[in-house]
């Protein structure tokens, strides 16, 4: 989330100095302006993808992780019950 922050930031203040010193017109600047923006949403929807694939992995190997645990309990309690019982 950090790092989000510090890209906008560094967003804002490369726009802002690009525009007070841009030896351009005004509308060549705008245009530049927008594709720099352009840049900054593919590149925070790539990353927000890169996030969400490491999120699912994750996930998805927890939940493998409970399973096997849970599993690995139940055989221990049926052993330790007919232990108890034989």
């Amino acid at each position: 989330m950090r790092e989000t922050k510090c890209f906008f930031f560094g967003l804002g203040v490369g726009v802002a100095a690009g525009v007070l010193m841009a030896p351009r017109a005004g509308a060549k600047t705008r245009e530049q302006i927008v594709e720099k923006a352009r840049e900054g949403q593919d590149y925070i929807a790539k990353e927000g993808l890169g996030i969400r694939n490491v999120v699912v992995d994750k996930l998805n190997r927890t939940k493998r992780a409970v399973q096997a645990t849970t599993e690995g309990i139940g055989v221990a309690f049926e052993v330790g019950k007919e232990e108890l019982a034989g």
